[in-house]
């Protein structure tokens, strides 16, 4: 085997020795593997997502809730239709009540009659449907005048008037001359029937004459309890002898389970062109 030549310089030998190690060294480890020139930087792992209760953002029906809200709104309706009813149907009433009144009444003598007369009162022609053919005046009540139409409709009721019973007597006839009003609602003309008390007068006006009846009697009867417009009021069953005046209205105040009832008989009439009967003295309802 042929060796190279020793050197005699340090230096030389020790660089050699250098060269020598690390040709060694490569030949043993083995290479690095090639980068690429590009690589994707390594994906970040995604955050789990957390459920959206959906159900939760959304409204719940709580039957509970839902049932007071209707109670609710219920109350609201029915405080609105009361006060709608007591109070607004009145003051439109009001308005057609004296309408009604003015256009009936003429002018009469402003004084008191002397003439009162118990001889049959003149009658009443004949009259057609809501025709206002007569006013009725109540002292009792604060010298109230309420027009009286022909019919019981509500179409007649509810403009504040007093119907009449179709086939019952016309005011000053022999039988039952009979009435209806309302107690509350469209004028609550008949609100105070329950004060009337026996004596009290009752004063019917017509074209022609003053009619004055006075109260006879008061009583709550059943709806259905018809005798109280029949010609002989007191005693259904008998043929009539006197002129009868029935007021017919609903009882309770504010209800309509019964009916409250006032028979009147006729006392006496006085001519309109003789001036006012003595229970209107001071309250002429007919002067201009």
């Amino acid at each position: 085997m042929h060796y190279p030549p020793r050197s005699t310089n340090r230096t030389e030998r020790a660089a050699r020795a250098r060269q020598t190690a690390n040709g060694a060294a490569r030949r043993k480890a083995p290479a690095p593997p090639l980068k690429p020139a590009w690589q994707a930087p390594p994906a970040t792992p995604a955050t789990p997502a957390v459920p959206v209760n959906r159900d939760k953002d959304k409204p719940r029906f709580d039957p509970v809730t839902a049932i007071g809200e209707v109670i609710l709104l219920l109350g609201i309706f029915a405080a609105a239709f009361t006060l709608w009813n007591l109070f607004v149907t009145d003051i439109q009433a009001e308005k057609q009540t004296a309408q009604a009144i003015k256009a009936f009444q003429a002018p009469c003598p402003d004084i008191t009659s002397r003439d009162e007369r118990t001889t049959p009162p003149p009658e009443i022609g004949a009259v057609t449907a809501g025709e206002v053919f007569a006013t009725m005046h109540v002292p009792a009540w604060r010298y109230m005048t309420i027009p009286i139409k022909e019919g019981t409709s509500q179409a007649v009721l509810n403009t504040g008037a007093a119907g009449h019973y179709l086939n019952t007597a016309m005011p000053g006839q022999i039988g039952n001359f009979s009435v209806a009003g309302h107690r509350r609602t469209y004028g609550s003309n008949f609100r105070r029937v329950d004060i009337l008390k026996p004596g009290d007068p009752i004063i019917i006006e017509t074209k022609t004459a003053w009619l004055i009846y006075k109260v006879e009697s008061t009583r709550i009867v059943s709806p259905k309890n018809l005798d109280v417009i029949k010609p002989n009021p007191l005693i259904p069953q008998a043929a009539p002898k006197d002129r009868y005046l029935t007021m017919t209205t609903c009882h309770p105040e504010y209800g309509n389970s019964e009916r409250f009832i006032v028979h009147n008989i006729f006392d006496h009439w006085v001519p309109k062109d003789s001036g006012i009967p003595k229970e209107l003295a001071g309250k002429n309802p007919c002067s201009k």
